[in-house]
């Protein structure tokens, strides 16, 4: 195992380095949701199209998180990872400065394709350091960046309330590439995989995803990871704009945001801790009864301080349940396939965070308000609940083994 062979201190500084990957890919997700009425007014954008310049970032991490996955599986964690970082800062660079709508959209698809890349590479390098006992510790550690880096930027539209939509831009973008030289230098470059006279090297996707009775991990985990990042981005995305047409200021609508991933923060490094000592169906009880709860008060009551509590425990069970599934992703996969399976999971969850915001821009658009949108995601806490409670069983009878 990797773990025996990387010392304590180049350790942590490949948890370190990840926790900086995943604090940018938090500043993407939550610069748009702050930059809306501005990204709306410089464009002319109606809340459909504003939909479309959410989610087309998503839909970009789709392709990215399903491709990277499996050129990392071939090429090396390390050459995915910088090349994804660059494609990342670059292009949401680009998008502060992009002349025209077509060119918008267009950045916002790319800046998601260099994320969708990093993100089930770098689970897997902080996985191959991990060990059964400091997974969720390790994973929560380097995963709490994401809920960080996006109080970063609601922090900063707090404090700074005349800064520019493009400078929010500009700083997620051209900062990540600072990185790149200390990624050339502390990441290992593990030895890639080559094709041999026997097939089993390099397995194909369906082998690794649905061999023998693999199907049995691959299908609930796949419905998890989609309906609770469908949620998790439906919050993130559409949030601000939404507290304001409940007739909040905009200074409360982006403090609930902000405690919202305070509460990101706690629920990652909280559910991690946990998840190290329970077993996953308590898990899964507790997170998807705290989501179903939060996401009732936050699309039912106009009162400030009830909203701020949602707000809170919407960021713990939100992000921290996803946070949990990235944590558990990798142990249903094995050996060479295992970036491409983590890889395949995250493409699911990302088309259920494309998915979300659209719907939502479609439910407003309908008229249907709050109401709609409550409807629409209660159900999917539920089949999530029950997604994740089948992985539990299956997971004891690995253990068992």
């Amino acid at each position: 195992m990797a773990h025996s062979t990387t010392s304590k201190k180049q350790k942590i500084l490949i948890v370190f380095l990840c926790f900086w990957v995943a604090f940018f890919e938090g500043f993407d997700l939550q610069a748009p949701g702050i930059a809306a009425q501005g990204i709306a007014a410089s464009y002319a954008l109606d809340q459909v199209q504003m939909g479309y310049v959410f989610s087309l970032g998503v839909f970009g991490m789709l392709f990215g998180a399903f491709f990277g996955g499996r050129v990392a599986d071939y090429l090396g964690q390390k050459k995915v990872l910088m090349l994804s970082i660059g494609i990342f800062g670059v292009f949401m660079a680009l998008t502060a400065i992009a002349p025209n709508l077509e060119i918008l959209y267009l950045a916002r698809f790319l800046t998601g394709l260099g994320l969708g890349a990093a993100m089930p590479t770098m689970i897997s390098v902080v996985g191959d350091e991990a060990t059964e006992e400091n997974r969720g510790k390790l994973n929560s550690l380097m995963y709490c960046g994401l809920p960080v880096g996006a109080i970063f930027v609601a922090g900063l539209a707090m404090l700074v309330t005349d800064i520019k939509w493009q400078t929010l831009f500009l700083i997620g973008g051209l900062t990540p590439l600072l990185l790149i030289p200390f990624m050339a230098v502390i990441l290992k470059d593990k030895p890639r995989v080559v094709k041999q006279a026997s097939n089993e090297d390099v397995p194909g996707m369906a082998q690794v995803l649905f061999k023998q009775q693999q199907y049995k991990n691959t299908l609930p985990l796949w419905v998890g990871f989609f309906f609770t990042l469908m949620i998790n981005y439906i919050l993130i995305s559409w949030l601000p704009n939404l507290l304001m047409q409940q007739g909040l200021e905009k200074q409360q609508a982006f403090l609930v945001m902000l405690v919202f991933q305070v509460g990101a923060v706690i629920g990652t490094l909280g559910l991690g801790y946990l998840l190290d000592r329970l077993k996953l169906w308590q898990m899964a009880v507790i997170i998807y009864s705290g989501l179903f709860i939060a996401l009732s008060l936050l699309f039912t009551t106009t009162a400030v301080p009830v909203l701020i509590l949602a707000g809170v425990m919407g960021g713990i069970f939100s992000t921290g349940g996803q946070s949990i599934l990235y944590g558990i992703s990798p142990i249903f996969y094995s050996g060479s396939g295992k970036v491409t399976g983590v890889g395949t999971a995250i493409s699911l969850g990302r088309l259920g965070a494309m998915t979300g915001p659209l719907l939502t821009g479609k439910i407003l658009a309908l008229g249907l308000g709050t109401t709609g949108i409550l409807m629409a995601s209660l159900p999917a806490v539920v089949v999530s609940a029950v997604a994740v409670t089948a992985l539990s069983r299956y997971k004891a009878k690995q253990d068992s083994r």
